[in-house]
């Protein structure tokens, strides 16, 4: 007969168990249930609205009648008689089990009141938040853990209030869903960021070209890498014909470029000053909603002494 596991042993395997299953497990076993708490259970998404939590991959969809689970293609329905508050409040409970900090890869907040069956006291401690507008944006934060700053990465509109806040300034990487038709050369000034992503589901115009011209005019680069992130890859390719006619002479195989190019597109390495150059380029190869947005227009500024 197998020796059971060890304490150490319990840890190590819970710790590293799928939130959802681990879940699952504990609420069969009574013995587990004594050191569960003890360890920490880490999310690596939570979506969070007045009528649905999203878990991982499992969606969970709450009226005043029913719970409806979903999860792998099939759905679960309950019926239940509380209040729509207490049902998601025992969820809540049940994915969390009552912890005061909750660790969170990918936290997105899609309500814009605070939701009541939140515990006041729960935290999230959180890489990157998704939190599209000015609303969501402050609720969120009144539930995250203060120590969750700076920010991996923030997904959010380019409203003033929110990108012009210390969260969003010094976040590492920024994705912004545009609204607007126009990027302007002010607006690129005021990127601080390590990396900002620029996304639309409608055309829209960016000043970039701008931007590096007055770059080299005034011999300052950021050091902010731009992505423009499309659904069209003719809309890249429109992009490039505007830096083909403003900097041709600077087009570049970028040899000591590892990245997986576009085939046929120009590519360009534009010096700034004698310390820094800006690489052009496009990739099929985005890090988010790659089925929404697979092109990627790249700006990069880089040191001219990392390449030696």
């Amino acid at each position: 007969m197998p020796l059971p596991l060890s304490y150490p042993g319990l840890k190590c395997v819970l710790k590293n168990l799928e939130t959802v299953k681990r879940a699952h497990i504990i609420g069969r076993s009574p013995c587990l249930q004594k050191i569960d708490k003890l360890i920490p259970r880490c999310f690596e998404n939570l979506h969070i609205g007045k009528w649905k939590l999203v878990i991982n991959k499992l969606w969970i969809t709450c009226n005043e009648d029913e719970v409806r689970f979903k999860m792998n293609r099939k759905t679960f329905i309950r019926q239940r008689a509380e209040s729509h508050e207490e049902k998601m409040k025992k969820l809540i409970n049940f994915f969390t089990c009552g912890r005061s900090i909750i660790p969170v890869h990918r936290l997105c907040w899609c309500d814009s009141l605070f939701t009541d069956f939140l515990p006041i006291d729960q935290k999230f401690r959180v890489n990157s938040l998704y939190a599209l507008f000015r609303e969501e944006f402050e609720t969120a934060l009144s539930s995250i853990d203060s120590r969750s700053f700076p920010l991996k990465t923030l997904v959010t509109s380019p409203m003033p209030s929110t990108i012009d806040s210390h969260i969003a300034i010094s976040a590492e990487t920024i994705i912004l869903f545009l609204a607007q038709t126009v990027v302007t050369l002010d607006n690129l000034k005021k990127i601080y960021n390590k990396k900002v992503v620029f996304q639309s589901l409608y055309p829209f115009r960016i000043e970039i070209v701008l931007l590096i011209k007055y770059q080299i005019e005034s011999k300052k680069a950021t050091g902010t890498t731009l992505v423009i992130a499309a659904d069209d890859k003719g809309f890249i390719k429109k992009m490039l014909q505007k830096f083909k006619k403003a900097f041709g002479e600077y087009r570049s195989t970028l040899d000591g470029v590892n990245e997986r190019f576009i085939p046929g597109l120009p590519k360009f390495s534009i010096p700034i000053n004698n310390e820094s150059r800006i690489q052009v380029y496009a990739i099929e190869d985005p890090e988010f909603f790659k089925e929404d947005f697979p092109y990627n227009l790249i700006v990069k500024s880089i040191s001219e002494i990392s390449r030696i």
